[in-house]
Parts: C-alpha cells; structure tokens; sequence
C-alpha cells in the first residue's frame, strides 16, 4: 500500500509541478503575446498597408538571423546551467555572453560591407533599406533572450513571469511615444529600448547580475554549448525557410501591400499559437524532468491529446469569427485579410503537434531530429511557395504555411516514434478532417444558414472523437472541486 501511495504522489506531483510551471510561464508571456493583439487597431491606424508590411518584413528577417548571429547559444544556456553549481552556472552564463557579443561585432562589420557594397552598386530592397533597423531589433531581442533562459535555467521563473509582463507594458508605452511621430523607424526604437530595459529588470531582480564575470568565460564550456545549439541553427534556418520564407517571394510577386495584408490575418492565429508557446516553455520543463520514469508515455500521450483538442477548437472558432475579428481588431483597410485567417489557423494546429511531438529531443538531447524534421519542412515550403504564390496569390503563401508545417509535424511524430508511441492516431486524424471542413465552410460562398448547421454538426463530431478526452477532464475538474 505504502509503495502504492508513493507512486500516486509522485504522478499527482508531476502534474502539479507541471501545472504550476506552466502558469508562472503563462502569466510572464501572456501580455507579450496579446499585446500585438491589443495593439493591431493602433498599429493598422499608425501605419500604412506598406508599412506594416515593411515592420513585418523587418521581424522576419531578425528572426531568421538572430539564430545564425548568435548560433542560438541562448538554448544552451537554459540547458547546461540547469541544476549545477553556482560556479559552473557563472561559467555557462559569461561564456555565452562573450560569444554572443563577438557576435555582434562580426555582424556589425558585416553589414557595413553588404551597406557599403549596395548603395555602391544602387541594390535596394526592403534588406538593405532597414538594415540598421534590422541590426537594432537583433542585438536587444538576442540579449533579451540570453538572459531570460538563463534566468529560467537557474529557477527563477517568477522573475521569468514578471519579466514578460514589463517587456509588455514598456513596448505599448514607448510605441505610444514613438511610432505615431516616426512611423516605422518608431516601432524599431520601441522594440529596442523595451529589450533593453527588460534585460537590466532581469538581471536585477533574479540577482543574475551577480554571475556576471567574464573571468568565468572559457572555450571548454563556450564549445559545450555550441555542440549542443549549433545543429539548431540549420534547425531554426529550415523553420525560418517554412513560415517566413513567402514574405521575401511576396515582396517580389505581390509588393509590401501584400505582406501587410497578410501579417493582420497572421496575427489572429498567431496569439493562440502563442499561447501554444508559452505552454511549451512549462511542458519542455516536464519533459525533461519526467522523460525515462515509469508513466512517462502515459503522461505524454494525455497531455498531446488535451493540447492538439484544444488547437483544433481554437482554429475552428478563430476561422468561423475571422470576418468579425478582423472588422473588430483592424483599420477598415485590412479587411479583405479575414479570407486568409483560417488557413493559418490550421498551420498552427500543424505547429503545436510539431512542437509536441519534438519536446522529446530536448529531454534526450538529440538535436538532430529537429533538424531532419525541418529539413522537410522547409523543402515543402520551397516548393509550395514557388508554385503557389505566383499562381493564387496571398492564399497561396497561407497553403504553403500550412502545407510545410503538415510535413513537419508528420516527420517529428516518425521520430518522436523511437522514444514515445503516439496512441488514438485515428481520433486525432478525424479531428483534423472536422477542421478542414469547418475551414472550407467559412470560405465557400454558402448562405450563413447552411453554415451555421455544418458548424454545429462539425463542432459536434469533432468533440464525440475525442469524448474519451473530455471525459478525463471532466473527471479531474469534479474531484478538484
């Protein structure tokens, strides 16, 4: 009985500690994530389409350099310092510092050349226009982001948490300031100042200051980490390639207006894959904690059902309310952008069994399989958007969003098999086809009425497939009250 009782308590205290990091982490990100939400109708008022196309473009090109820049050290330097001594902590900390800023330099350097060489040869392209401007937003989110994980790493998940929250209330003030008097040029310097700012609250409130000495940085730990994050770089290269790539192939067949259009519609689906992230930060916490102990499949395979129904839910209301979000949420001139925000609502559903799925690299510390997952995903998107962008035009770029990170999802799943089985396949399938369907009501031209009824009938399937689930979580809301 004794033994019994422990094994209980350790599964209740698995989902507790899940449960807990999960809403510290939430509280942290939340306002970040809803404050581009919040924003949009000063954002679309502020800025012309062009140029919300061109704040779009400028965070897409950051995020694809700022894993190549920093050879996505910051990764690292959650995983290593993870419950070591203080010593080795200090060790990880400013060796990933110093590389990070070396970084920097040859970065800076770099894009001198390339500015020098295209004004000489009169290139111009949205890359070389705002490459200070992509330059600023690169360094403060890197550095930013350094510290969050290693403020993560060493527990320090309250100061994590609270940390999102002034990362958010300094953006909307300084956007407030800046961008209706300098446009673009405003929203840059608001990102800017508000990663800055963030980045010395952190270090201050977690004492992280404390474990900056640079006589602690070292080429052991410094190559350590790099054998870890590097196999992420061709990693966030190929994610990079699958849902920004159709920004650079629009501005060349559709123009800027085109790109702002389809950033509005992305941002919708985007604060629940948002959401989505934010759960992960917890689940990728409990994975690594419970991964190889008795009950793991179980644990894993409860919480991938409960999170993919969830997304599936989300991406059917978001895309039937899409018409209304968007008249709510954006400047009169963006509403044709609704017609393109279920199909990347679906994209995010495909995004979080991807990202399911692949927390099982992390606890076995195989990078690899991230890589072989993206590697496919990104040749898809290559594919998709030479074919589709050109031919049918933005909703071609929202299909080969979805598209690539269909086969991403399918690929981490095949791999993800080795470690962890993944059961109710077909229930998961059935869900998504419900999805689908609801996606191609809302587009067709039927008359509301006929859509109303597949809806309901829709909806309806959707939750009777997964009646096994619902019924787990019922169980555990009536013994909680």
């Amino acid at each position: 009985l004794s033994i019994r009782r422990q094994r209980q308590m350790c599964i209740r205290d698995r989902y507790t500690r899940f449960r807990n990091n999960t809403i510290l982490v939430i509280i942290g990100n939340i306002g970040s994530k809803l404050m581009s939400f919040i924003m949009l109708p000063f954002y679309t008022r502020w800025l012309p389409i062009e140029g919300y196309g061109t704040v779009d473009i400028i965070n897409i090109y950051v995020s694809f350099l700022i894993g190549v820049v920093t050879c996505a050290i910051a990764e690292s330097v959650f995983i290593f310092p993870k419950g070591q001594p203080v010593e080795k902590q200090k060790e990880y900390l400013n060796s990933g510092l110093l590389f990070m800023i070396i970084s920097f330099v040859i970065t800076l350097c770099a894009f001198m050349l390339i500015k020098f060489v295209c004004d000489g040869e009169n290139i111009q392209n949205s890359f070389v226009d705002n490459i200070w401007m992509i330059y600023s937003i690169l360094t403060t989110s890197a550095l930013q982001q350094l510290v969050q994980q290693f403020t993560r790493s060493i527990d320090k998940i309250k100061v994590y948490s609270i940390a999102g929250v002034v990362l958010t209330g300094l953006t909307i003030v300084f956007s407030f300031i800046f961008i209706p008097r300098w446009g673009v040029a405003g929203y840059v310097v608001a990102m800017s100042l508000a990663n800055v700012a963030t980045v010395i609250y952190s270090l201050i409130a977690s004492n992280s200051y404390t474990y900056l000495e640079f006589r602690y940085a070292n080429i052991i730990s410094c190559r350590k980490m790099l054998s870890y994050s590097m196999p992420l770089v061709p990693n966030n290269i190929m994610w990079w390639l699958v849902s920004a790539l159709n920004r650079p192939v629009m501005e060349i067949y559709l123009g800027m207006e085109a790109i702002g259009l389809f950033a509005v519609a992305n941002k919708f689906p985007s604060v629940f894959s948002s959401v989505f992230a934010m759960f992960a930060v917890s689940w990728q916490i409990s994975v690594m904690e419970e991964y190889g102990k008795d009950g793991y499949s179980q644990f894993f395979n409860k919480v991938f059902r409960i999170v993919i129904l969830l997304m599936i839910l989300a991406s059917c209301l978001i895309s039937i309310l899409s018409p209304l979000i968007i008249s709510v949420f954006a400047n009169e001139n963006y509403y044709e952008s609704w017609r393109f925000v279920p199909v990347l609502s679906l994209s995010s559903v495909f995004m979080a069994i991807s990202g399911m799925a692949g927390s099982n690299f992390s606890a076995t510390k195989e990078s690899k399989y991230f890589f072989y997952s993206s590697v496919w995903g990104a040749l898809a998107a290559v594919i998709a958007n030479i074919i589709f962008i050109p031919r049918i035009g933005t909703m071609g770029a929202c299909l080969s969003v979805a598209l690539s990170f269909l086969v991403m999802s399918l690929s981490r799943c095949f791999y993800c098999w080795r470690h962890v089985k993944i059961n109710n396949i077909l229930r998961i399938m059935l869900s998504l086809a419900g999805n689908i369907i609801i996606i191609m009501l809302t587009l067709s031209s039927l008359y509301i009425s006929f859509k109303i009824v597949g809806y309901c009938l829709f909806f309806i399937f959707i939750l009777y497939v997964n009646g096994d689930v619902l019924k787990q979580v019922f169980n555990v809301i009536k013994t909680k009250i």
